[in-house]
């Protein structure tokens, strides 16, 4: 049952329980596995990707046929197809306000200062079908790449019991701009990526979501390529005041724990009586929830609402938490928004499910772990772009500051620096 708690120390010991909930005890035993992995993949290409009682895939049929592709249209419905090309052309829209639009200056003595972008030459891109949301997590990773104009997009994703990957993620993929599909998962996954093999192509970015074995391999290769932060469960908070519908929050707990049942769902609420009412619509529609005893558990163990005394200490609370969503079922929501600083996706108002900005808004799928929030982000166009600055100055402007630059060079105990701007204001006075 979804339990009701008032007392703020009981509080502070329970968010702190959830926030320490999964993969902690497991880390250390997997990362030595992780790493074999690794390893024998880097040394070994293709030969290291399998063990020799692989059957369904072999580096004869790691990448996906043109055929493959063709077929995946016929096996899903018309009705879906149409929903993927809609969310694809929407998420687009909304990727395109992300670009990020290089800039140049020009100061005084004619020095230019500037910043501009380039897309990465290739990027990976990670998706399971047997996690929550597998069309979602192809558009929110594709679509940012393909906005930024990435060349060369790759997605892997580990095949089903028949060897394939499910026609669902493979229209996706091309919908959203995949230009290579390879039926691969797990740590080898990522370290092909990583790596580069005979047959998979080395990325400069890796994205996406999977198991521990997936969050540490990404962690692993850090520095060999890019990735986006590793991601771990999610939470999603709700404040609430007594205008709010204790239907639309039951709801919201509901969808947020049959997308992942170690997800944590937090209500933070003024009102006792609101707290009572969510409590027992949670209870009354999981006896009809398809996803009954998993969502039954995930609920008991990381579900709470939370009668706080104030708005502010559930500002506060969420601030100190940083939690991947919220939504603010509150009368005037917008009077606390700018309290917010701390959380991943903002939800406002009662009409504003969460399954909105993991549709159409990227509220998402693809999320830092739990508190990294605070500075880190979900994966964006600017993911797969390096930036670098452009700066030009002039004898006259060199001059002017050479000073500052020589000071602080030796300040620091950089005499090759400073000789370094000496060279060229000496030959700048032997030319004059």
């Amino acid at each position: 049952m979804l339990r009701i708690i008032t007392q703020s120390a009981e509080i502070n010991t329970e968010l702190q329980r959830i926030g320490d909930r999964p993969y902690r005890d497991e880390i250390q035993a997997k990362e030595v596995a992780v790493g074999e992995i690794l390893e024998r993949i880097k040394h070994k290409g293709d030969q290291g990707l399998f063990k020799p009682f692989d059957t369904l895939t072999t580096p004869t049929n790691l990448k996906v046929s043109g055929s493959d592709l063709d077929a995946a249209y016929q096996k899903i419905s018309k009705e879906l197809l149409d929903t993927i090309q809609t969310a694809s052309q929407k998420l687009e829209n909304f990727y395109k306000q992300q670009l990020p639009k290089p800039w140049v200056k020009f100061e005084e003595d004619d020095v230019v200062v500037g910043k501009r972008y380039i897309p990465v030459q290739r990027a990976g891109i990670y998706v399971p079908w047997d996690q929550a949301s597998p069309i979602t997590r192809v558009l929110m990773q594709t679509l940012p790449a393909k906005i930024a104009k990435v060349p060369e997009i790759i997605l892997v994703s580990p095949p089903d019991e028949t060897g394939k990957v499910p026609p669902d993620i493979l229209v996706a993929a091309q919908v959203s701009g995949v230009n290579q599909i390879y039926r691969l998962g797990g740590a080898q996954a990522i370290a092909a990526l990583a790596y580069g093999t005979q047959t998979i192509p080395k990325v400069d970015v890796i994205t996406g979501t999977g198991g521990l074995d997936v969050i540490l391999a990404k962690r692993m290769v850090y520095g060999t390529v890019t990735t986006d932060t590793p991601v771990d469960a999610s939470e999603l908070f709700i404040i609430a005041d007594e205008t709010a519908n204790e239907s639309y929050i039951a709801a919201d707990i509901l969808a947020q724990v049959e997308q992942d049942p170690s997800s944590a769902v937090i209500v933070l609420t003024t009102n006792f009586n609101l707290a009572q009412k969510i409590q027992s619509k949670v209870q009354q529609k999981l006896q009809d929830n398809a996803h009954g005893i998993l969502s039954e558990k995930a609920i008991a163990h990381y579900g709470l609402i939370a009668v706080v005394e104030s708005l502010e200490q559930a500002v506060k609370i969420t601030n100190q938490f940083a939690p991947h969503y919220l939504i603010l079922t509150l009368a005037k929501p917008w009077d606390i928004v700018e309290k917010i600083r701390t959380v991943g996706s903002l939800f406002i108002g009662q009409m504003t499910p969460k399954a909105i900005g993991d549709y159409l808004g990227n509220g998402g799928v693809i999320l830092p772990p739990s508190g990294l929030i605070r500075y880190a982000s979900s994966v964006r166009v600017e993911t797969f772009f390096k930036p670098s600055h452009l700066i030009e100055y002039s004898p006259t402007a060199l001059k002017k500051i050479a000073r500052v630059l020589e000071t602080l060079a030796l300040a620091e105990g950089f005499t090759g620096s400073a000789e370094a701007i000496n060279l060229r204001l000496k030959e700048g006075e032997n030319c004059d």
